[in-house]
């Protein structure tokens, strides 16, 4: 029954990591790219191609999914399987522990990582370098402070402290954070 329950998460996990890699490089993307808005907006200015802009950051992004990839591959192969199977090893008299190498898999893996690495730098920039240079050279102006739904709530909202209710505005605010 364990083996059959090892088996099932073992299918399932590696879709978590990877979307949940995806949401963390969209979210690292994103501010980069809106951190070097003024440097974008000077490229433009100076006649740089938006494509010449963004394969900086595709290629960076490439790169950290690639090498991110490759590295939670090596862990995920040598590491992982010895944790869980020296947790069993407590409980039942089990064979030695043969990891593997799924080469098919691994690529796989390491492919879409790239693609959605990728994707997310390409939404990312196209988002930015469809302003125009003037608009991108200043910084950007802050959201308005609007107030959130517990808000109304008084009897909740009051017994929170401050840093608990600036965890919550940032949260429901910036839904891509969130």
């Amino acid at each position: 029954g364990d083996s059959k329950k090892i088996s099932s998460i073992a299918k399932v996990f590696p879709v978590f990591f990877i979307i949940v890699a995806a949401l963390v490089c969209l979210t690292t993307m994103t501010r980069m790219v809106e951190e070097q808005r003024v440097q974008i907006g000077t490229y433009k200015a100076l006649g740089y191609s938006s494509a010449q802009i963004a394969s900086k950051f595709l290629i960076y992004g490439i790169l950290a999914a690639a090498f991110g990839s490759f590295l939670g591959t090596l862990l995920g192969v040598e590491v992982l399987p010895v944790v869980i199977y020296n947790c069993y090893k407590i409980l039942y008299n089990i064979p030695k522990l043969v990891t593997p190498l799924r080469l098919d898999m691994a690529l796989v893996c390491m492919l879409v990582s790239i693609i959605l690495t990728s994707a997310a730098v390409i939404y990312t920039c196209y988002k930015e370098l469809c302003a125009q240079p003037s608009s991108l050279m200043r910084p950007k102006a802050p959201k308005s402070g609007r107030r959130v739904f517990l808000e109304k709530f008084p009897k909740i909202w009051n017994r929170l402290d401050f840093i608990a209710k600036v965890t919550v505005r940032n949260l429901l605010r910036y839904k891509k954070r969130f």
